[in-house]
């Protein structure tokens, strides 16, 4: 126990030790830039060697940016996956990148020009032509932010904009990706879809995902009025339940922090073979694993009840059964209950399937 004790403290150290040098190349790198790069901008070139000063500071800061960049996005990672934000990560990183890029070329725009004033009305210009010119990535770009900032869907997640329905490959700046399912159905194909921001930005987004992997569909059933309606009531909940307790169990609902502590106990045991002799993330994996084995396994959740409710039609007797089940298990669902009525009624001679049919009807007539 004191050994472990005195690993935790020097892997405190350690860490404490990496901040401050993170801190001490972030001051001395904001130096070179507030006092040796930007005062070679802003004097004039009129040398060879002014000018060969100039471009190596340039380098230098573009260096020492990505160097930013980089330790910058690991701590940022890092936090984003102990918080159980794995799939938000690639988002936020791109998002991050593009602003630190950003700011760094409006500091040197700035101290370039001297007059601010024809700096913002240049720019006005440039951006009013490039905006009529590239009215389309604009757009894909803008999209991309609203799907990065509302975040209507993740990665994941299967989504339908424009009738068009698959899981989300990829979020890119300029087109999300789909693994696109087959016509009419939930189950998946082997067609990858580019779908434009843009059409995200300005359509609906239907996002089936938003609650968990679960989906209600319906089954409609018709018999005949000469069938018995109470006993195929019976056989359809019967039948409904067998098929939700084959799929719909490994999709059982868990709570945010079960899902949340989940995604942390796999980064931290991915480093356990490695970490864990050492004592660095024992206390972490055990707090996780108790979190873990509270949760409700899959068989102990209690599933839905279907709903039936039955309906008169012109030549038959309609059930209709609303029921829940696995988000990409529909059509196997779907087929497990009309296998399992089919087969039911096989052994009541007084339940018969109603279909569209003509019966003649002779009736002896007296001269």
């Amino acid at each position: 126990m004191p050994e472990f004790k005195n690993i935790k403290g020097f892997n405190i150290a350690i860490k404490l030790v990496g901040f401050i040098a993170v801190v001490v190349f972030l001051y001395f790198y904001g130096q070179l830039i507030m006092d040796q790069v930007l005062s070679e901008l802003v004097g004039k070139t009129n040398s060879l060697q002014d000018l060969i000063s100039v471009i190596v500071n340039a380098v230098l800061l573009i260096v020492g940016t990505q160097i930013f960049l980089f330790i910058t996005k690991y701590m940022i990672s890092r936090y984003l996956e102990n918080k159980g934000k794995k799939k938000e990560i690639k988002l936020i990183l791109t998002l991050y990148t593009y602003i630190v890029w950003l700011f760094l070329a409006i500091l040197l725009a700035s101290t370039m020009f001297k007059d601010l004033g024809a700096l913002i009305a240049s720019v006005g210009l440039v951006g009013f032509g490039i905006t009529f010119a590239l009215q389309k990535p604009i757009l894909n770009f803008v999209g991309w932010l609203t799907i990065v900032i509302t975040k209507p869907f993740n990665s994941g997640d299967r989504i339908e904009v424009m009738g068009i329905r698959g899981d989300v490959i990829n979020i890119h700046a300029m087109y999300t990706s789909v693994q696109g399912t087959k016509l009419d159905s939930h189950e998946k194909s082997d067609k990858i879809i580019t779908l434009p921001n843009e059409t995200i930005l300005s359509n609906p987004v239907i996002n089936y995902s938003r609650q968990g992997d679960v989906y209600t569909d319906d089954l409609t059933i018709s018999i005949t009025y000469e069938s018995n309606w109470r006993k195929a009531i019976e056989l359809a909940d019967k039948c409904t339940r067998n098929a939700m307790q084959k799929f719909y169990k490994y999709s059982a609902p868990v709570s945010k922090q079960e899902k949340q502590a989940w995604d942390e106990a796999v980064v931290l045991l991915k480093k356990a073979s490695k970490k864990l002799r050492k004592g660095a993330v024992k206390d972490s994996v055990e707090e996780k694993i108790d979190i873990l084995k509270s949760a409700d396994t899959p068989n102990k959740v209690e599933l839905p009840a279907p709903n039936i409710q039955m309906a008169m039609a012109d030549s038959s007797i309609n059930i209709n059964i609303v029921y829940q089940t696995d988000l990409r298990s529909i059509r196997v669902t779907r087929h497990e209950i009309s296998k399992n009525f089919m087969e039911e009624i096989e052994k009541h001679k007084d339940i018969e399937i109603a279909y569209p049919h003509l019966e003649l009807i002779y009736k002896n007539q007296k001269t």
